[in-house]
């Protein structure tokens, strides 16, 4: 019997397909911890091997399996591979039998912004990595070490590779994302903290799944919580021929875009249909942001960047 408390997200896991057992992974957020439980299946199911994947990563709020490798996109379909059970996530992107990397956790910590004159209107807009504020970008890191990370956080933790080395190995953890704070307004200080949720996603319907497809690592959403703000992180492939390996390369992502919206963002949705007779470019993903104490829900529409024309008369 799992005995977690109230204050626990998880996800399920098959980490050793050719077994009888499947995996719990939990993020404990009053406990400040990352555990793990193993479930024997059958008729009398019983938890038979238990540890702390991370006891030194915060106020742990969600977590969710990702593929940030592109494993679905790969030819070779190897059966001992970790496979999905249920990611975790309201917006699915994974679905049950599916390879996974990666498991994403948020760190909801009560640090709170330097200033709080408030944000702009809330607004959809393309910022340059060094300009974006308060997130410290794609800063990596693969020790238990918090104190250089300020604020909360969106980890990456890398599931180890080889048979049961998932139970005695170190899960490393790689920072995606640190820096967020919490916005000083007196509507959200009952229980503050920032970021929330995280999800992964791809930017069209057809996603990265099979060969031959655009997109293999998927965009992540964060829901910025009391830092009054979602966010939208894309992939960055590296260049660097001279890198040692001490960087999870497959954790490297930049902001693609703010969503400012003066009010609580507790949880993104994404969907793929097409908007009622909005302008927009079919079968692209739509980002639902609820603003809580505005009693608004905005939507936005993600397209290709690039003008579309219709062939007439040689146009």
């Amino acid at each position: 019997m799992l005995d977690e408390g109230p204050d626990v997200m998880f996800n399920v896991a098959d980490l050793d397909p050719s077994d009888d057992t499947i995996e719990i992974i939990a993020s404990q957020f009053f406990n400040k911890r990352l555990s793990l439980h193993s479930l024997k299946v059958g008729p009398e199911p019983k938890v038979i091997f238990s540890r702390i994947i991370d006891e030194r990563c915060g106020a742990a709020f969600s977590s969710v399996l990702a593929d940030l490798d592109g494993l679905a996109t790969l030819s070779d379909d190897d059966s001992s591979r970790p496979r999905v059970i249920d990611s975790g996530s309201t917006v699915v992107s994974l679905k049950n039998g599916d390879a996974f990397s990666h498991l994403l956790v948020t760190s909801h910590e009560c640090s709170f912004a330097e200033s709080t004159s408030g944000h702009a209107n809330s607004n959809l807009s393309r910022q340059d990595n060094t300009e974006v504020k308060p997130i410290d970008q794609a800063s990596h890191t693969t020790t238990d070490d918090q104190s250089k990370i300020d604020g909360g956080s969106l980890f990456a933790y890398r599931i180890p590779p080889g048979r049961n080395a998932w139970k005695t190995m170190p899960w490393s953890r790689s920072v995606i994302a640190s820096g967020f704070k919490v916005e000083g307004q007196l509507s959200n200080m009952i229980n503050p903290g920032a970021p929330g949720f995280c999800y992964t996603f791809f930017p069209t319907r057809g996603g990265g799944v099979g060969k031959g497809k655009k997109w293999h690592r998927p965009l992540i959403g964060l829901s910025g919580d009391c830092a009054e703000s979602a966010y939208i992180l894309r992939p960055v492939e590296s260049t660097d021929n001279n890198d040692d390996g001490s960087i999870d390369k497959s954790t490297k992502y930049a902001l693609m875009c703010e969503i400012k919206c003066k009010a609580t963002v507790g949880s993104l949705a994404v969907g793929y249909d097409d908007l009622y007779s909005a302008e927009q470019q079919s079968g692209y993903a739509k980002i639902y942001v609820p603003c809580y104490e505005q009693d608004k829900v905005l939507v936005f529409s993600m397209g290709s960047g690039e003008d579309e024309y219709i062939e007439d008369d040689g146009w």
